[in-house]
């Protein structure tokens, strides 16, 4: 099976601005999508021209709006444009899955110009999805092509087994959005021709990302059918880092692998996903650290101690979990002790979530005395509970009693990240300067929190170390090699 092209959808104004991009992008694409719909009148007249101006086999497309398009004439104007441009040097030209053009066809033959027939659905995944597909592949020379929404991890599945379900032969089958995400970056693993992939900043459709980002991070040209799978799930993770650090991690050491977020809204509609794409190896973040335990089929001490799981890998047709939070979050924190946590010291927790459970367990483990403070206060104390910590809320009162907990604060909470960048989780909490503030958040960097705290002159202990520190325990866990460390400080500056 032969490894997929990389497709650059161009859907400028002009011929020009389009020629532009394909010329900036060249060295990473293989063939490009002319979004001739999108083109002034003038320019769409002249797009006969444009092969001729990239050097590149182009796709002809000339979408209607029900199909994500912006064609606003009548069908026979589209369907004389699309014949009239055919002998234009075009390689292929898209029509929809229910189009009927026989003069269009025959003149697409005649000028050895592929026909893809696709099927397009902004909104679902369609329930009969793999008979239509097989009755497009039915259609001879033509290449079937299918882009859908899954809104949830069981449409997902649903969309996998249907690209399973078409068996050998050319065709293009894709998900939009962000649950339909890794269908794009394993194009070669489930056969697809090619992946549709925008200018920086300039999407099509929903889930386009940027060649450069395509190759880089996700090692797009390096995939394969035998490539092992890895990932992140939880809701939201296309913010996530970590594909960047395991994927440069795989190529470093040259491991056939690749790491993908994978967005899951509904956990149990995810494990058809897994089965069907033999993932090995699973990051989990929230909201999912607590929940995935239910099948999971075996965690170790540090799981059950705190009812959390950030990391489970596939042990035959099981699953088994552990979780790298907590050394993750002490490692970065011994450093900035130089090595050593003196005894005794007092640290204040804000949150009380799954990942707070990490970090009061590895504190409490480290000999700290713990204060959990938290908006809910029952919540706290569940949690000081469970931990022989202290707890109170986070009202300008209850912050008082902080006063002998101040060595150490620590901001687990969700505050900073998009979309509440401009979130303070504490800001009533008196910063003296003489606090070392630990914010797990890692993008941005300087939340609003962490901005008070450097104003105050306090030492912070960034969020992309401990996120470093636990996805390098986790790499050795999926792969049993050790994480380059010499990759390190160039991976931390793509976090400045």
């Amino acid at each position: 099976m032969e490894r997929a092209r990389i497709c650059l959808c161009v859907a400028g104004r002009s011929l020009a601005e389009d020629a532009v991009h394909v010329a900036a992008l060249r060295k990473r694409i293989d063939i490009v999508e002319l979004r001739a719909d999108f083109l002034d009148p003038a320019e769409l007249a002249q797009a006969g021209r444009f092969p001729g101006m990239v050097g590149l086999p182009v796709i002809l497309t000339i979408r209607n709006p029900p199909d994500g398009g912006r064609f606003v004439g009548e069908e026979r104007e589209r369907l004389a444009l699309l014949e009239k441009l055919c002998g234009g040097g075009f390689a292929y030209i898209d029509i929809e899955e229910g189009c009927v053009a026989p003069s269009l066809e025959a003149l697409a033959r005649a000028h050895s110009v592929r026909i893809v027939r696709s099927l397009h659905d902004l909104n679902g995944v369609p329930a009969d999805l793999p008979a239509r597909l097989r009755a497009m592949a039915e259609r001879h020379g033509e290449i079937p092509k299918a882009a859908v929404t899954p809104r949830s991890a069981s449409d997902l599945s649903r969309l996998i087994g249907a690209i399973d379900d078409l068996g050998q032969g050319e065709r293009v089958v894709l998900g939009m959005g962000d649950i339909g995400f890794p269908t794009r970056v394993l194009a070669s693993r489930l056969g697809s021709a090619w992946c549709y992939v925008s200018p920086p900043g300039e999407a099509v459709a929903p889930g386009q990302i940027d060649p450069q980002t395509l190759e880089d991070v996700y090692r797009f040209r390096a995939t394969g059918p035998a490539t092992a799978v890895y990932g992140l799930i939880g809701n939201p993770v296309m913010h996530s880092r970590s594909p960047l650090i395991h994927n440069s991690g795989f190529a470093a050491l040259g491991i056939d692998a690749v790491y993908l977020p994978f967005s899951v809204p509904d956990l149990p509609g995810f494990w058809g996903v897994a089965d069907g794409l033999d993932i090995r190896g699973l990051s989990v973040t929230v909201p999912h650290k607590q929940s995935v335990m239910d099948h999971v089929k075996a965690f170790d001490e540090i799981v059950s101690r705190i009812g959390a799981c950030n990391t489970i890998i596939r042990d035959g047709e099981a699953w088994r979990g552990t979780n790298t939070d907590v050394e993750g979050f002490l490692s970065p924190l011994r450093d900035a002790f130089k090595g050593t946590i003196p005894a005794g010291l007092g640290a204040t927790v804000i949150g009380a979530g799954g990942a707070a459970r990490a970090v009061v367990h590895g504190l409490s483990s480290a000999g700290f005395r713990v204060l959990v403070l938290n908006r809910t206060p029952d919540k706290a104390r569940a949690l000081a509970e469970a931990f022989g910590a202290r707890w109170a809320g986070l009202d300008e009162g209850d912050i008082a009693a902080s006063a002998g907990f101040r060595d150490l604060v620590v901001q687990t909470t969700s505050a900073g990240m998009a979309p509440e960048v401009d979130t303070d989780p504490a800001p009533d909490f008196p910063f003296t300067g003489r606090e070392i503030v630990y914010e797990i958040v890692y993008a941005p960097q300087l939340t609003p929190f962490v901005r008070r705290a450097q104003t105050a002159g306090c030492s912070v202990v960034p969020g992309r170390r401990m996120l470093l520190a636990q996805a390098m325990r986790q790499f050795h866990l999926f792969t049993g090699r050790d994480y380059p460390k010499d990759l390190l400080p160039e991976l931390e500056k793509g976090f400045d």
